[in-house]
């Protein structure tokens, strides 16, 4: 049995969640996907240029993990640049860090605001300490 993934800590979730080739419709694109997690260790390491160690400490992970999930985002981008297909980003296991809450039933980190539902267990939660029933 393998340990269960950590979440990466993301500094903010992107503006723009597509990108593709100029003058070809989406519709009629293959494309490829980029996590959200992804997405921050390459703005930490390629646009700012932090090291891979730099980059594994904000996000709370392994320098290894980093070194991951940057392979998979150039190799991910290379393959759209190299064979005009567009850019989707989305998902990923990420907690923003201006999350400071658990969910109260699974205890793993929440969104906020704290009203909003657990991703992990789909508890909807107002705090450590209060619980509501799962959503049915």
């Amino acid at each position: 049995m393998s340990r269960p993934r950590k979440c990466r800590w993301v500094e903010r979730e992107p503006g723009v969640t597509y990108f593709k080739p100029q003058g070809v419709p989406l519709k009629n694109l293959e494309q490829v996907i980029i996590t959200v997690d992804e997405l921050e260790a390459l703005r930490l390491s390629d646009l700012l240029n932090h090291s891979h160690e730099a980059t594994a400490q904000q996000m709370k992970v392994s320098r290894p993990t980093v070194t991951r999930m940057l392979a998979r985002a150039h190799r991910a981008i290379a393959d759209a640049l190299v064979n005009g297909k567009a850019i989707r980003i989305e998902g990923g296991d990420y907690i923003l860090e201006t999350c400071h809450t658990c969910c109260p039933t699974c205890g793993k980190p929440m969104p906020v605001p704290q009203e909003a539902v657990c991703h992990t267990c789909e508890v909807e939660g107002l705090g450590p300490d209060q619980r509501k029933e799962k959503k049915e």
